[in-house]
């Protein structure tokens, strides 16, 4: 049985809203929610978990889609889990480029209700851990795809500011701001060259590097926006992947190529300030922002370290055009 949550904000869902709404209400009717904020996100799950749904669809952009992933493992209105179909109806739909639907949003509900009413169409099924955010000591805990520390904080709000503002959007967006704040790390240009300040644990074992950090990044995605794979750890058995750009990281604009593709060469080497490993779990001792799948958080080194881990695994509903 197929539900839907929509967040009536998310700008893809806001533009065709009317469409969307159209879709889900043909007979029979999708059981859905209208949600915008948290506490309606967790009564919408818990109703839909009461109707037997076992698909949820989410027609949101990435910060929705974390919300809700943070009340199904946070709250765990579901038992068992459903299969999630993540819709792009956001500005960038970074998790929904990867493990989600492609294409018009008000499109990808009505493949995914021929689907569940007729079996039509060849479904995948994608399996990937969920990352767990725990801010600090005793603080509640998010849930998501895609953290980042760095010049991923600076990228976003320059993005915010400059991008999104004069009306281009969608995952181009992200690539434009991402690297324009390479761009300007390499130039010196003082709007991007804070490194931050941080003490870094993997696995329980601290990581001997310069603490300035200028990019950190953890995520199960396999695809990030544009197609980049920014990693090419090589241990065995770790569910999440890490990047770590640390100052003085030298010929950056040379290795930009490679480090966002995660094919090391002789530059993107430890000694020169790049790493890449499969981990378990890392914490950071930090004073500044991060960014859990969009949505700018702010760490602080006196409540305890962000520590961000496998929450869990989660199936992903995909059928493609």
């Amino acid at each position: 049985m197929l539900g839907l949550l929509i967040n009536p904000t998310s700008r893809r869902t806001r533009n065709h809203l009317d469409r969307i709404m159209a879709v889900a209400s043909d007979r029979p009717p999708i059981h859905y929610h209208v949600t915008e904020h948290q506490d309606e996100i967790t009564a919408g799950l818990s109703d839909l978990a009461a109707r037997g749904v076992n698909v949820l669809a989410i027609s949101g952009g990435d910060g929705t889609v974390s919300r809700i992933l943070t009340s199904l493992f946070e709250d765990k209105p579901f038992d068992p889990m459903p299969l999630v179909a993540i819709l792009p109806g956001g500005t960038a739909n970074m998790t929904a480029g990867d493990v989600g639907f492609r294409g018009r949003v008000y499109d990808t509900l009505g493949r995914l209700r021929a689907w569940t009413e007729k079996d039509a169409g060849q479904p995948d099924f994608i399996t990937r851990p969920v990352l767990c955010v725990q801010p600090g000591t005793d603080q509640p805990a998010s849930h998501g795809m895609f953290f980042g520390a760095g010049a991923i904080v600076q990228g976003i709000e320059y993005t915010n500011a400059n991008i999104h503002s004069r009306g281009l959007k969608h995952e181009l967006s992200l690539g434009l701001g991402m690297l324009r704040s390479m761009w300007g790390i390499a130039r010196q240009d003082p709007r991007f060259i804070q490194p931050t300040s941080m003490s870094i644990c993997i696995d329980d074992k601290p990581v001997e590097l310069p603490n300035n950090v200028v990019l950190l990044l953890v995520s199960s995605l396999q695809r990030l926006f544009l197609n980049m794979h920014p990693y090419w750890g090589e241990e065995d058995g770790k569910p999440l992947r890490t990047t770590i750009v640390h100052a003085p990281a030298t010929r950056l604009i040379r290795t930009l190529p490679a480090l966002l593709r995660g094919r090391p060469n002789r530059h993107l080497q430890p000694e020169s300030g790049y790493r890449s490993h499969n981990i378990g779990q890392i914490s950071l001792s930090f004073d500044g922002p991060f960014t859990l799948d969009g949505e700018i958080m702010h760490a602080q080194s006196d409540t305890g370290p962000v520590t961000v881990s496998n929450g869990g695994e989660l199936t992903f509903l995909r059928i493609p055009h």
